[in-house]
C-alpha cells in the first residue's frame, strides 16, 4: 500500500517511470516530447504480465507509448510492451476532464485467441484463458493536464529509452501459473482386418485426441478412474496404470467420447472392431498368430469354408492302413 502523500510525491518526480526516461528538461509551457513528459501527468501505475504473455523480465519492458486528447473532454494514455506475445495488445486508459485528482482505472487486455484442434490437444485459450496482461493507472489533476494538451494533440514515444515503467511495478506471471486443466483421451487400439479384407470403417475420424473438457478451473478434484492410481508428491501428481486400482476394472467397454460406436462394417457393439477376447483363439498348442498353418496328417482331413470363414478338422482314420488279421496255426 502506498503511504500517505505517496501520490503527491509522485506528481513531483519521474516515478513511476525510470529515471532519465521521462520528465527530462520539461518546458514550463508549450509542446513537449515523451522524454519531457511532465511529472504531474501520472501519479502511479502497475502491471501484471499474464501466464501466456511471453514477458521476459531480463529483456522486456512496459512503457507509455502515447498520450492524446482526441476531444475536449477525452484524454488517452496508451501503454505497450515489447514482449513478443503482446505485440498489438496495448492497454488504453481514458480520462475525462471532470475526473477527480488521482482517478484510478484498472484494465485487462484481450484474452488469448482460440486455437482449433487438429489431431492434438489444443492450448488452453479463449474464454478459459487469462488476459495477456493487466494494469492500473492513477492520473494527476486533469485541469493541469488539459493546460498542457490542446484538443487534437498527440504525444508519441519516439525512442526505446523513453517513458519506461519502473520494473518494480511489474509482476511477471509468465509461465508460472496454471490456467486450467483439460481432459482428453488418445485413440484406442483398433482391430486390423486381414490383408484380403476391407478395413473397418467408422462414422467418425479415428487416430485423434478426443477432448472431453479443456476448461476445468477453480477448485478441481482428481479421482482415479479404472485401473488407475493417483499419488501426490512434492512436485505434483503421478498417474500410474495399475490393475484393479481406482474404480477397478470396468464391467463393460468405456467409450472415449459420447456416442462412440464400433465399425459400421463390423460389430458395432465392439468399439475397437474385431472380436471380444473370449471369441477368438490366441494360441493353438502354444503357437500364436496372427497366421497359423494347419497340415492334415494320416487319418485326418481338413476342409475350409470361405463363406463361413471356418475350418473343419475331421479325424476319420480313412487314410490309415490297417493290417488284416492272418490265420496261422502252430503244431
Amino acid at each position: 500500500m502506498p503511504r500517505p502523500n505517496f501520490f503527491n510525491d509522485n506528481v513531483n518526480r519521474t516515478f513511476p517511470f525510470k529515471k532519465g526516461s521521462a520528465g527530462v528538461g520539461t518546458p514550463s509551457t508549450g509542446p513537449f516530447t515523451m522524454a519531457q513528459l511532465p511529472d504531474e501527468f501520472i501519479a502511479d501505475c502497475g502491471f501484471i504480465m499474464g501466464p501466456e504473455s511471453g514477458f521476459l523480465a531480463e529483456t522486456n519492458s512496459v512503457f507509455l507509448y502515447r498520450v492524446a486528447r482526441p476531444s475536449s473532454n477525452v484524454f488517452e494514455f496508451e501503454f505497450r510492451s515489447d514482449a513478443t506475445n503482446l505485440t498489438g495488445l496495448s492497454l488504453l486508459f481514458t480520462r475525462s476532464l471532470s475526473d477527480t485528482v488521482y482517478a484510478t482505472e484498472f484494465l485487462d487486455s484481450d484474452l488469448p485467441p482460440d486455437i482449433s484442434q487438429s489431431g492434438s490437444v489444443s492450448t488452453i485459450t479463449g474464454e478459459c484463458g487469462e488476459p495477456y496482461w493487466s494494469g492500473y493507472l492513477v492520473t494527476g489533476d486533469m485541469a493541469r493536464i488539459a493546460d498542457r494538451l490542446s484538443v487534437g494533440d498527440e504525444i508519441i514515444r519516439s525512442a526505446d529509452d523513453q517513458s519506461i515503467v519502473e520494473p518494480g511495478l511489474i509482476q511477471n506471471l509468465n509461465r508460472s501459473q496454471l490456467v486450467a486443466l483439460g481432459v482428453a483421451n488418445a485413440d484406442r487400439s483398433r482391430a486390423v482386418r486381414p490383408a484380403d479384407c476391407p478395413e473397418y470403417e467408422y462414422d467418425f475420424e479415428t487416430g485423434l485426441i478426443y477432448v472431453d473438457n479443456e476448461c476445468f478451473q477453480g477448485e478441481v478434484r482428481l479421482r482415479a478412474g479404472y485401473n488407475l492410481q493417483i499419488t501426490e508428491n512434492a512436485s505434483g501428481f503421478t498417474f500410474t496404470p495399475l490393475v484393479n486400482a481406482g474404480e477397478g476394472q470396468p464391467c463393460e467397454q468405456v467409450p472415449l467420447f459420447s456416442g462412440e460406436t464400433g465399425p459400421t462394417n463390423g460389430n458395432e457393439n465392439i468399439l475397437g472392431g474385431g472380436f471380444f477376447c473370449n471369441e477368438v483363439f490366441r494360441t493353438v498348442n502354444g503357437v500364436g498368430g496372427p497366421s497359423l498353418a494347419f497340415f492334415a496328417g494320416q487319418g485326418v482331413s481338413i476342409t475350409g469354408d470361405q463363406s463361413l470363414k471356418s475350418l473343419t478338422i475331421d479325424i476319420n482314420l480313412a487314410s490309415v492302413l490297417l493290417c488284416p488279421q492272418s490265420d496261422s496255426s502252430q503244431s
